[in-house]
C-alpha cells in the first residue's frame, strides 16, 4: 500500500521513516497496529477515515495509539505523504502534552502553524519523492528552533522495555535501574503522553503478533507460555485488549 524512504541522517534522532501512497488503493480497510509513534499525515488527494475523523485534502496529527485501529478509505486512490516520529522529533514537533492526544487524531493546525508546509510542501505540483525532500527540509528547521531533550529516566526505561523479548516486570526493571516510579511515570507521559505500562503493553502485543506469524502452527498455549504470560487467558485479554481481536481470529486474519 505504501513506500517507505529512511529519513536522512540530520534526521534520524527525529524521524523513524518517511512513506508515501499514490495511486489506487484497496478498498479494503488496513489495521494500524498501534506502537506509541505520533506521526504527521499530509493528504493531498482522497478521502479515509480513522477513528471517526474523515481525512481530506490537508495535515493532521496522529497521536499515540494505545489500542490497534482500522483505517477506511472512501476513494479508490489516496495521494499522502506521512512521517512517523520518534519521541524527540514528537516533542520538539509542537510543545502540546502528548496525553491530550492520545488515541486522537487531529488537525496540525491544532497545534502549529501550517501555512509555510502547504505552501512549500503540500500545494506545489511535486513527485512523492520531491514532496519528501520538501517535507525534510521543513522539518529540520523546524525541530532546530528547540533544544529541548528527552528525560533521562525515560530515555533509560524505554532502552530496556524495548529489549525484552518476553514478560516486561517494570518493578524488577525500576529496582534494576535504581528509578524511582513516580519519576519514570512522569518522564514517559511528558514524553510519549502514556504511561510505562501501557507502551510496556504495546511491546509485549507486538512480540506476541511476530510469535504468531513467525509460528504459524504452534499451539497458542505454547506461544503464551514462551513469551511468560501467567496463563493463556492473560494473553488474549492482554492481546484484544490492544488489538480489538482475539490471538486466533489474528492467526486467522493472516492466514487470509
Amino acid at each position: 500500500m505504501y513506500t517507505a524512504i529512511t529519513p536522512p541522517p540530520a534526521l534520524a534522532p527525529y524521524i523513524i521513516n518517511f512513506w508515501y501512497t499514490d495511486g489506487p488503493i484497496s478498498a479494503q480497510a488496513q489495521a494500524i497496529h498501534s506502537d506509541g509513534c505520533i506521526s504527521i499525515l499530509l493528504v493531498l488527494s482522497g478521502e479515509s477515515v480513522i477513528k471517526d475523523v474523515s481525512m481530506r485534502a490537508g495535515a493532521y496529527l496522529l497521536g499515540p495509539q494505545t489500542t490497534s485501529r482500522l483505517w477506511h478509505f472512501n476513494t479508490h486512490a489516496l495521494h499522502m505523504v506521512g512521517a512517523r516520529l520518534t519521541p524527540l522529533g514528537a516533542k520538539r514537533l509542537s510543545n502540546i502534552p502528548l496525553k491530550y492526544i492520545k488515541n486522537e487524531c487531529i488537525e496540525l493546525q491544532e497545534v502549529l502553524n501550517t501555512g509555510f508546509l502547504k505552501a512549500k510542501v503540500m500545494t506545489p505540483k511535486l513527485t512523492p519523492l520531491q514532496r519528501i525532500h520538501a517535507l525534510c527540509s521543513w522539518l529540520e528547521h523546524h525541530f532546530n528552533k528547540t533544544n529541548y531533550q528527552l528525560p533521562l529516566a525515560f530515555s533509560t526505561t524505554l532502552i530496556q522495555i524495548d529489549n525484552q523479548p518476553r514478560s516486561i516486570k517494570l518493578a524488577h526493571m525500576y529496582d534494576k535501574l535504581g528509578l524511582n516510579s513516580r519519576r519514570v511515570e512522569r518522564a514517559f507521559i511528558e514524553s510519549i503522553g502514556m504511561s510505562p505500562k501501557e507502551y510496556a503493553t504495546l511491546v509485549e502485543v507486538f512480540n506476541s503478533r511476530n510469535a504468531i506469524k513467525h509460528s504459524p502452527n504452534k499451539p497458542l498455549t505454547d506461544i503464551a507460555h514462551d513469551l511468560e504470560y501467567v496463563d493463556q487467558s492473560h494473553f488474549i485479554r492482554q492481546f484484544k485488549k490492544v488489538m480489538q481481536i482475539t490471538p486466533k481470529q489474528y492467526r486467522t486474519r493472516l492466514a487470509r
